[in-house]
């Protein structure tokens, strides 16, 4: 008996929505529908005991929502300006390198050598 390998899994070639993006709007989606269900729980006649139930869940949730999407457009912005950064660092290492003048102790110490070298070959 022989074992079939299975096929090794592409990766998907559609984007991914980020996660922060998706929870966030999710979330707010979430409260949003219960705030609207105690809307409609309170405008049939409900005890108004249920209906006020939901609304602390209704804000934490809505709350919560908005502040992922803060979060996601932070990282965002961050990403963006590592990005920039990166391009700025590559693209100098992509020009050629400066050309270097000598210092001044080197151009001294290079004359005084070659001076005393010549005064040796007189003596």
């Amino acid at each position: 008996m022989s074992k079939t390998k299975k096929p090794a899994r592409r990766r998907s070639s559609r984007r991914r929505t980020p996660p922060l993006l998706a929870n966030g709007v999710g979330a707010t989606a979430a409260g949003m529908a219960l705030w609207l269900l105690s809307l409609v729980m309170e405008a049939r006649g409900l005890p108004p005991v249920a209906s006020k139930a939901l609304l602390a869940p209704a804000w934490m949730a809505i709350g919560i929502g908005i502040a992922l999407l803060v979060l996601h457009m932070l990282e965002k912005r961050r990403t963006q300006a590592e990005a920039d950064m990166l391009l700025r660092q590559h693209s100098t290492f992509l020009e050629p390198m400066p050309r270097l003048k000598p210092r001044a102790k080197e151009q001294t110490r290079s004359h005084r050598s070659s001076s005393q070298g010549s005064l040796a070959g007189r003596g």
